[in-house]
């Protein structure tokens, strides 16, 4: 009776399982709840696994393993977006990208650390990338945080594009920016909408050599924007709290609002992308794991820098789970991917990825 229960909850995990791997084909403006599923794929993955070996090596019925089994070799193409191990391949002629949630340069504090910024500073200036894309930038004219003026004082860089999203008395400015060593010929933003204060994308279009133009999107899409009492929600749950239903609808309809708008904000990214003919690179936090609609449509046709060159789990968001990839670096084809690197410095909520290639 027991090992028959155990086969229906198999069965159960090994459908969820399918739904989502796949769920990353379906758009969550049709149908939303495979995204959901879609986040759990590696817990799913490892519970299959599991099932898949407790059948193989204490059942006599080995036809048990089909189920797992079926599921596992269904999705496995989502495992190299978790988990990857490659070589490097460096060179003398390949350029360097960063790309960075800097979250306002700890602003708010939010590190409880008032050397974070300074810290932050310094790592950027370390790394020295050609080409520097960060997401939640934030400015000053005056004060300690003119990060502009500082950026390129350290590193040299005379080139910059600014996609401004929101701005107090235009001395306080907050949005994307690229910086590049290579000179940028055309820039410009593709905003999202006017609610959004912190998400959009820009482009910018560098000339790496006199025949070489190619452009660089610079993405930050929708943010979650959970309250301090979701987060203290959470935090309730995870130390064994009995959840809330009113406050678990509530992060539940977030999540399903973010998904949506990330959906309509990739399309609106991937038309544009599309009525453009330059080589592209794709880079940024997407806030939305590979197994989301929205990176499946962004990297479509693109090589995801981490499946061809990183080491180890690619995770980049800062929390306890080794899954959790939200910033990506993409290429057109045509480019070579030489080394990837995550560096697991807690400055902020993201780590950087740190890409080197040639064109």
């Amino acid at each position: 009776m027991f090992k028959k229960s155990l086969l229906y909850i198999n069965i159960i995990f090994a459908l969820l399982l399918v739904s989502s791997g796949f769920a990353k084909y379906i758009n969550p403006v049709d149908f939303w709840i495979p995204a959901f599923i879609g986040i759990a794929y590696p817990f799913l993955l490892i519970i299959n696994i599991f099932f898949f070996f407790f059948w193989l090596f204490l059942s006599s019925k080995k036809k048990k393993i089909f189920f797992s089994g079926i599921a596992i070799v269904l999705t496995w193409s989502n495992f190299s977006s978790i988990i990857n191990i490659s070589a490097p391949a460096r060179t003398l002629n390949e350029i360097s990208i960063l790309t960075w949630n800097v979250k306002n340069f700890d602003l708010y504090n939010w590190s409880n650390n008032k050397e974070t910024r300074k810290l932050m500073m310094n790592f950027i200036e370390e790394k020295n990338p050609d080409i520097l894309c960060l997401q939640e930038f934030y400015t000053e004219k005056s004060g300690e945080f003119k990060n502009i003026k500082e950026i390129k004082k350290r590193l040299g860089y005379k080139y910059y594009y600014f996609g401004e999203t929101f701005n107090i008395r235009n001395k306080k400015r907050w949005g994307l920016i690229t910086f590049s060593k290579f000179p940028i010929k055309n820039s410009g933003q593709i905003k999202f909408s006017k609610a959004s204060k912190l998400n959009s994308c820009i482009y910018t279009d560098i000339e790496f050599s006199k025949d070489s133009i190619y452009r660089v999107y610079n993405i930050h899409l929708q943010s979650l924007h959970f309250g301090d009492d979701d987060y203290d929600y959470l935090k309730e749950l995870k130390n064994e709290h009995k959840p809330d239903i009113k406050s678990t609808l509530q992060i539940l309809r977030k999540m399903k609002r973010a998904f949506v708008k990330r959906s309509k904000q990739a399309q609106l990214i991937k038309t544009h992308i599309k009525n453009q003919d330059k080589k592209t690179i794709i880079c940024g936090d997407f806030n939305d794991t590979p197994s989301s609609f929205a990176y499946h449509l962004l990297s479509e046709n693109k090589q995801d820098a981490f499946k061809m060159k990183g080491l180890g789990f690619g995770k980049t968001l800062v929390n306890p789970t080794p899954f959790f990839r939200i910033d990506y670096l993409l290429f057109d084809k045509q480019f070579s991917i030489k080394n990837y690197k995550k560096y697991k410095v807690k400055y902020t909520d993201h780590y950087p990825v740190f890409v080197h290639f040639e064109k």
